[in-house]
């Protein structure tokens, strides 16, 4: 059943209802929704889509998002840009340094095509996959230094967006499920949301992890390689988190690239996808591209104050 608010007559009666639903008729009753680096393309669908959510509850809902700059900030307070979770990698001591060159080197070709705003989707596919397998080889025959990546793990907890331990810990109190879905490296990911205490039992999280031997060393990644543009249902199917989720049918969607967008796709059982993006590089040519893809953009936010205030109207 879709709510349809031109079938009341009396605009004390629609208000009556909304009350009693918590429903709400306006996005300004979002303060969140309503500052200047806040764009919204679609303000009648946004309202139509958070309505929804809210009038199926929590028992419909779960949460898909991205690692890299999605849950954490692009930047610090001091400018410094926040590692990714290869960069935490590349950050340990022991890494030899014709990896990190060679990493460098890669990021440099590879990184301005990921975020370019001309560029098809299609065309940067196949040069995201070059990347992937290329950084995924450098890997190869290095030992794994899981201690390094502890302390680097635990430098990261600063570096998460104003926020997340409020929707970690609201998505715990309601049982919403959490997807954390990453193209980078799958340890890294897990180092970081454990050194935050954010890994808790309703929080999944699907993306490269390292294959290695029995003394340690890297022989490759598990399973297919995630990359920006293939995060769809097909690398969810056949987990723990798509049992999770079989019946909620609501998905708010968190990401900082176009490819992000994506990642709920495929989920057949979907009724509702509200998706947020965040938007930190190139942001006069990525602008429009974003407003076309995501219901919610947010141009150098380093909070997650409008996520959680559309989850709050569900208390």
């Amino acid at each position: 059943m879709t709510y349809d608010i031109n079938q009341f007559t009396t605009q004390r009666g629609t208000r009556n209802l909304l009350k009693a639903m918590k429903l709400i008729t306006n996005l300004s009753e979002i303060p969140e929704l309503n500052q200047p680096n806040v764009h919204i393309k679609n303000r009648d669908g946004l309202l139509e889509k958070i309505n929804r959510v809210l009038r199926d509850g929590h028992s419909k809902l779960q949460i898909v998002t991205d690692f890299d700059h999605t849950l954490t900030r692009n930047q610090l307070d001091n400018g410094k840009t926040v590692l990714t979770s290869f960069g935490m990698l590349k950050d340990c001591p022991s890494i030899p340094q014709y990896y990190k060159d060679e990493d460098n080197r890669l990021a440099s070709i590879y990184k301005p095509i990921e975020v370019d705003h001309i560029m098809t989707k299609e065309e940067k596919t196949k040069h995201m996959i070059d990347w992937y397998v290329a950084a995924h080889e450098l890997l190869i025959g290095m030992t794994f230094p899981r201690e390094e990546l502890m302390e680097i793990s635990r430098k990261m907890v600063d570096c998460f967006r104003i926020g997340v331990d409020e929707l970690i810990a609201w998505s715990k109190a309601h049982c919403i499920p959490v997807l954390v879905f990453s193209a980078g490296l799958g340890e890294c990911v897990v180092a970081a949301l454990e050194a935050a205490n954010f890994l808790l039992p309703n929080v999944k999280v699907i993306s490269n992890f390292l294959a290695q031997d029995e003394s340690g060393t890297i022989t490759g990644i598990k399973g297919e390689v995630i990359h920006t543009y293939n995060k769809n249902e097909a690398a969810i199917k056949n987990t723990e988190y798509y049992d999770m989720v079989r019946e909620r049918n609501n998905v708010l969607l968190l990401g900082d690239n176009i490819g992000d967008a994506a990642m709920a796709e495929g989920m057949d059982h979907c009724d509702v996808v509200i998706k947020v993006g965040f938007l930190g590089r190139n942001v006069d040519g990525n602008l429009q591209n974003y407003l076309n893809t995501f219901d919610i953009v947010l141009v150098n936010d380093n909070t997650v104050d409008a996520v959680n205030a559309i989850l709050k109207l569900m208390l």
